[in-house]
């Protein structure tokens, strides 16, 4: 599916006017990849979802593949014949080149997947498949007898941003509910409160980041201000709508200090209704990733943070009384 089959943009910030949820046809999804057995992303053996689509722009991004709305290629170097089929079909000068390394300039390509079709060794491949929301709770539902024997297992959706792709989100959960299956949403929070609200309702668990609690911080980090997503967080609990764990996924020298997350502590500790919080350590793996969107990324050398710096973050933490764990395994 190209962009120009999508429909409008049908929801904004009102206080900003900046678009933060897409639409599209019959409650269909831009899916860029579904995983089976995780067990990181809410209790117990999980399928997880990723979606297309996110409105932050976050600079450590582990999932780049997911942020643009629009289907995407991947490359793997690796897997090329060097059979430059690629570049005969090419519709775009440049947009295919000669360099193994380097074989697509995103700058120049418009997504056509002419060269997915012919090659030869797989390794261009199409990110994003439009898929009804029936689809993916058919593909789901096969798991169903293992969720039953692994502690209320079941499907999370994540991203990307699932609240980008609101109708489709809101319409597999309600599938998946009426299945019998836990359902869980990883959600940054940056959406219209009644979007993220639906979306609630439809879930069991919302598993809620919070990147900083400095604005200035959140939007150099982020490319947008916080103040949304704390407020939503806030009227979610106040309402008691459903179960939420916050998460600070941790970036180093970015909101890994002791500061942000005693005053991300002390935030969350105001909400009614949450008593978890976890810490999700940096993670190293994302740079195969960025080499496939043929991307560069700052954080490629960065490391995850020592077991004694995890250690020192968690203890914080536990002195609020939050229960709390090292990368979310339930």
């Amino acid at each position: 599916m190209n962009s120009s089959d999508s429909e409008a943009a049908v929801s904004s910030d009102v206080d900003s006017g900046e678009v933060l949820t897409t639409s599209l046809p019959d409650s269909s999804g831009l899916v860029s990849d579904i995983q089976d057995f995780a067990v990181h992303d809410g209790p117990g053996l999980r399928i997880l979802v990723f979606l297309k689509g996110c409105p932050l722009t976050c600079e450590w991004c582990q999932n780049p593949e997911s942020i643009s709305p629009d289907p995407e290629i991947e490359y793997h170097s690796v897997l090329c014949r060097e059979c430059l089929r690629c570049l005969d079909v090419c519709p775009v000068p440049g947009a295919v080149t000669t360099d193994k390394e380097h074989r697509i300039d995103r700058g120049k390509c418009i997504q056509c997947m002419r060269c997915v079709e012919v090659c030869s060794g797989k390794a261009l491949s199409a990110v994003g498949e439009l898929m009804s929301a029936e689809q993916v709770a058919r593909k789901v539902a096969r798991y169903k007898p293992f969720f039953a024997r692994s502690d209320n297992g079941g499907v999370t959706l994540s991203g990307g941003e699932p609240a980008f792709q609101p109708k489709f989100t809101s319409r597999l959960l309600e599938l998946c509910r009426d299945l019998g299956i836990h359902r869980a949403v990883e959600t940054c929070g940056y959406t219209p409160y009644e979007t993220l609200k639906d979306i609630a309702k439809a879930a069991d668990l919302l598993l809620y980041d919070i990147k900083h609690m400095d604005e200035t911080s959140h939007l150099k980090g982020t490319g947008k201000s916080n103040t949304l997503i704390l407020e939503n967080v806030k009227r979610l609990c106040d309402e008691g709508i459903t179960e939420i764990v916050v998460r600070i996924p941790l970036i180093n020298g970015f909101n890994d200090d002791e500061n942000n997350v005693r005053a991300t502590a002390e935030f969350v500790s105001s909400l009614k209704t949450v008593d978890r919080l976890d810490l999700l350590p940096f993670n190293e793996l994302a740079s195969a990733k960025y080499r496939a969107m043929c991307l560069e990324w700052k954080y490629a050398e960065t490391r995850q943070q020592s077991p004694e710096q995890l250690a020192r973050l968690r203890k914080i933490v536990e002195s609020y009384g939050f229960r709390t764990t090292i990368g979310g395994l339930w």
